[in-house]
């Protein structure tokens, strides 16, 4: 939560650095602003995470209010160096036959469109945003981009969101990476 409130704290900072920054209109005209933002992509960090026994239960780890401050910070892709072909991108460890819970916090402005949150888990998943069950997936065996959630708009906070994930492996290999996606708000 901590993180989010240094977010907020620093938005009016950086939008002044941005206003003074940026040339005036007269001096050359605007380029098209992308539509499409990442506001959390592949291999990003400060994720907060714990690997746990697969019959562990941990039932507020998806809540905003759950304290994860004795797990350690991570990078994704979580899983085996090996295994099936996107195993070359994994930046923290996670043993097979285990489940592992992971927590990042996420700036979506108010407004935004299509929010998105795609990926791959090897195996199963259980997505949160919010606290709210979003999407299970069971995908098998080193299938790629078998995570992708259209969040509801009513699964948002006006500040900060949580995007919380259970990942489940039978054994073998481990792989789980996301990234959130949303259409910039419709600007006045």
């Amino acid at each position: 939560m901590m993180s989010c409130k240094l977010v907020r704290a620093a938005l009016p900072a950086l939008l002044a650095v941005t206003v003074l920054a940026t040339p005036a209109a007269a001096a050359s005209p605007a380029a098209p602003v992308p539509a499409a933002v990442t506001v959390l992509d592949y291999n990003s960090t400060g994720w907060r995470y714990l690997q746990v026994a697969s019959n562990t239960t941990t039932p507020t780890f998806q809540d905003p209010k759950f304290d994860d401050s004795e797990w350690p910070t991570g990078q994704a892709a979580f899983g085996t160096s090996t295994g099936c072909a996107f195993n070359a991108s994994v930046k923290t460890s996670w043993q097979p036959n285990t489940d592992i819970l992971v927590r990042h916090w996420l700036h979506i402005p108010a407004g935004a469109r299509d929010v998105r949150i795609q990926g791959t888990i090897d195996n199963d998943a259980q997505i949160y945003l919010n606290g709210r069950l979003l999407q299970t997936v069971r995908s098998g065996y080193c299938r790629a981009d078998n995570i992708d959630v259209r969040v509801p708009a009513d699964a948002l906070s006006c500040t900060c969101d949580l995007l919380a994930i259970r990942g489940h492996d039978y054994g073998g290999s481990t792989f789980l990476d996301v990234r959130v996606t949303y259409t910039r708000p419709d600007r006045p």
